[in-house]
């Protein structure tokens, strides 16, 4: 078992999975009652799509921990113009790093705030990451902004190597496989944030939520 990333399943669930429809449609119910307490418009999924819905991953949940940590790390030195990262080694364990539990406390990141295995992310603009409320309970408990995560993955692609068009499409893709393949610096930073970059292009493109599970 590992994170699954998606995106536009509810359609999926329509005419294919009646359950899961209908459990999905009263989250995003509830979703919207927290929308609401917090002074924001509805979120309207879209339950007819003409692409078929977004869905990858199966990396493990702790992988997430690798590319958060990467980035509590760029933003610790964002003010250093010399910063290049340095690979980590790879007995400690990113998740109790501590210049990433420093980043976490401030709650401020889209990328950050979220749980590993469950919750959404919105494509709508939202100024911080909301949580869920007694009379409407979401998985995850927490709900992110696809334009924030997009915002802060590009934020990281000069210290990743990572190359985007206007269009955000990762132009030296042969180049990062090839990292990944090979296990190189920083290989499953780039595979997470791939993954993150589409899921939230995706999202934006389409009015689709993103869900980890």
């Amino acid at each position: 078992m590992g994170l699954e990333i998606t995106s536009g399943m509810l359609a999926e669930f329509k005419d294919r999975e009646p359950e899961a429809y209908e459990t999905y449609k009263k989250i995003f119910q509830n979703i919207n009652v927290v929308l609401a307490a917090n002074n924001l418009e509805p979120h309207n999924e879209p339950e007819e799509m003409e692409n078929e819905a977004l869905q990858f991953g199966g990396f493990p949940y702790s992988f997430l921990h690798h590319l958060r940590r990467f980035l509590a790390h760029a933003w610790e030195n964002e003010d250093d113009e010399n910063w290049e990262p340095k690979p980590f080694s790879p007995n400690d364990d990113p998740g109790a790093d501590s210049i990433l539990e420093d980043h976490y406390s401030y709650m401020e990141s889209h990328l950050l705030t979220h749980s590993d295995a469950e919750g959404f992310y919105l494509p709508l603009e939202m100024p911080e990451v909301l949580f869920d409320i007694e009379e409407a309970r979401v998985p995850g408990a927490m709900i992110g902004s696809s334009y924030s995560l997009l915002k802060e993955l590009k934020g990281l692609t000069k210290p990743l190597g990572i190359q985007l068009d206007e269009h955000d499409d990762i132009t030296n893709i042969a180049q990062l496989n090839k990292i990944i393949e090979n296990q190189g610096d920083f290989w499953i930073e780039i595979l997470v944030f791939a993954s993150l970059l589409d899921a939230a292009k995706f999202s934006i493109k389409n009015n689709t939520a993103i869900l980890f599970n």
